[in-house]
């Protein structure tokens, strides 16, 4: 997870094959698709008439200043193991990291999750990841311990790597040998009383995309429901031949970035770099963003990738200062005054009209061919939110910390679907009702 607001978490729930009844669809060869959920925060987040969210203003409460009060955060469950230590373990999806990892046995701090803490003694298909494997070694988030293969993720957990059978898509086609990391301590996760752990599926070998892509082909798809939106329903994400064509509809590609010659040592390539040309308002490009703003430098740093574990997007502090300032004088030309809030860099007074004043923002990546510009558009229903019982609507982007790259993040994905296709190097996008790809979510969730 190259960058995480811990405050926050929308929950996709994306489920291999839940040890009872999860109505888990395997369909084409070399496709399947797995139930996709959002955590609706327990009755903190709706929907009004108007399609925008709301947030409750408890929320708030305990919160450092200026990180989203949000739980734009997605998970995956998947069963992994045999015998008695077969379960079903719900897993925080990251499309950054590169290494599916889960609380263990002993796992230090004791924290509450859905399914119980694995217990590699009781899988008779667990054995450790010899120090010798070529999954154990740079630019892979691991390395050689003694007779061991350790992982150490600064901030969240650090522990052992081990493989066992990972079941997805179908009972009777597991797949076997699946690295993954065994936690023995947690310094920096919050199980949400949920979680085990986190499902890494981004470009590195010891991903989960990257170990099975040999089964399922090297393409997955999501596309997210916001929070508040159809509670008791789930999405799907897809695996191969089952992903939607894309050509049916208009649809938008971006290049991924090849990873940098002579990154310093320690630096890995995981995320989905993408190279963001500018951004516009309402269709017109806003003065003083600059690509150079997004370039990644020579150190590793900077840059910008798109992520379904970062809550919200993220700009740089320069280009962040521009935009919210051009965001702001837009509507502000129409009235409507700007207010403080501690939880948020830019506020209005909610009043009857604003939102048909607020713009729409347009991101603009580079596409594949030469000299192509792919236009993610965000809507303004994914742009602002309301904050209940002030009444506020509140900017859904935020600053980076210096050095940071740019995320494009889960709230402003919401309503468009993802492919990510590892072979030919592309994010392919297009607009679609998530909630048109839903169905029931079993009693038992």
């Amino acid at each position: 997870m190259e960058m995480k607001i811990t405050a926050s978490t929308l929950l996709l729930l994306v489920a291999g094959m839940l040890v009872h009844v999860l109505p888990t669809i395997c369909t084409a060869a070399g496709g399947f698709s797995l139930p996709l959920v959002a955590n609706h925060g327990g009755g903190r987040y709706r929907v009004d008439a108007d399609g925008f969210m709301v947030v409750n203003a408890t929320s708030f409460h305990h919160r450092p200043p200026l990180t989203p009060p949000l739980e734009y955060t997605y998970g995956v469950a998947v069963t992994i193991g045999t015998g008695r230590g077969k379960s079903t373990y719900f897993l925080v999806l990251d499309t950054a990291s590169s290494l599916p990892w889960m609380r263990c046995a002993h796992c230090l701090p004791v924290q509450r999750q859905r399914s119980p803490v694995f217990d590699p003694s009781d899988s008779s298909s667990y054995r450790p990841l010899h120090p010798t494997s070529p999954l154990c070694r740079a630019p892979n988030p691991v390395l050689p311990a003694g007779d061991k293969c350790s992982f150490h993720l600064p901030g969240e957990a650090h522990g052992y790597v081990g493989t066992d059978t990972i079941i997805l898509g179908n009972p009777t086609l597991p797949i076997h040998s699946v690295a993954f990391g065994c936690a023995q301590s947690t310094e920096g996760f919050d199980t949400k009383g949920t979680f085990a752990g986190t499902l890494g599926m981004g470009k590195l070998p010891t991903s989960l995309i990257m170990q099975i892509k040999d089964r399922v082909g090297s393409r997955f798809s999501y596309c997210l429901i916001g929070l508040g939106h159809s509670p008791g329903r789930n999405g799907f994400i897809r695996f191969g031949a089952d992903i939607p064509d894309p050509t049916l509809l208009v649809h938008h590609r971006i290049k991924i970035l090849p990873t940098p010659p002579h990154l310093p040592h320690g630096v890995a390539d995981s995320a989905y770099y993408v190279k963001l040309l500018g951004i516009s308002l309402n269709g017109t490009p806003i003065p003083g963003i600059r690509q150079a703003m997004f370039e990644r430098r020579s150190d590793g740093s900077g840059g910008c990738f798109v992520d379904a574990g970062t809550q919200v997007t993220h700009l740089v502090p320069a280009a962040y200062a521009v935009v919210e300032e051009a965001v702001a004088h837009m509507v502000q030309q129409w009235g409507y005054k700007r207010v403080r809030d501690p939880n948020f860099s830019l506020c209005f007074r909610e009043h009857p009209g604003i939102w048909s004043h607020i713009p729409k923002l347009t991101l603009d990546f580079e596409g594949p061919a030469s000299r192509t510009v792919a236009h993610l558009e965000i809507v303004s229903r994914n742009l602002f939110l309301k904050v209940d019982n002030q009444p506020l609507v509140c900017f859904g982007v935020y600053r980076t910390s210096r050095g940071s790259p740019t995320v494009v993040g889960a709230m402003q994905q919401v309503d468009t679907r993802f492919i990510f296709d590892l072979h030919a190097n592309t994010i392919t996008f297009h607009r679609e009702s998530c909630e048109a790809d839903t169905v029931a979510t079993p009693s038992e969730w």
